[in-house]
């Protein structure tokens, strides 16, 4: 009788370990749905973030492009060691009004002028670009479709969500 009760015993312990192994298993799947349900949530501010900097780099340019007498191009100065590799990334054409524009009327020339204002390139950050050319307009679009469209001639930068 008293070996049928050790092994109720641990028969019991077993159970109890396996049902404590499938509450913390369930727990972590949770845990984990909601991290990654969050995380898309961080990716999709991304774009608000860089919405802000771009206000800030473009105010910044065009006050150097200002102070430096209007050049057709201008020296950015960074100071990074991301642009000193590369002589001509920091180096970027102005408009006549003095904002950045696109050497080339492409999305290569986009991707570059992302680049050389915010110093990240598109393809890290997710996002997709696009050009108007009868606009000239840049536009990056986010995954969750939220959109920041860049007028290459009046400077302005609008910021579209989805929501």
């Amino acid at each position: 009788m008293e070996r049928q009760q050790q092994a109720d015993s641990e028969l019991m312990h077993v159970y109890g370990k396996i049902i404590a192994i499938v509450l913390m298993l369930l727990i972590l799947a949770i845990l984990g749905f909601k991290f990654f349900a969050s995380v898309e949530k961080v990716s999709a501010n991304g774009l608000k973030v860089e919405h802000s900097r771009l206000l800030n780099v473009l105010a910044m340019v065009r006050s150097q492009w200002l102070t430096q007498g209007r050049p057709p191009q201008l020296r950015l100065d960074w100071s990074t060691s991301l642009l000193s590799d590369n002589d001509h990334q920091g180096v970027i054409s102005m408009s006549q009004e003095g904002w950045p524009i696109v050497v080339g009327a492409d999305i290569v020339g986009c991707k570059e002028l992302w680049w050389q204002l915010l110093g990240s390139r598109v393809e890290a950050a997710q996002i997709t670009t696009e050009i108007s050319r009868e606009r000239n307009v840049c536009s990056y679009i986010a995954k969750n479709g939220d959109r920041l469209s860049y007028q290459l001639t009046s400077g302005r930068v609008i910021f579209l969500t989805k929501e």
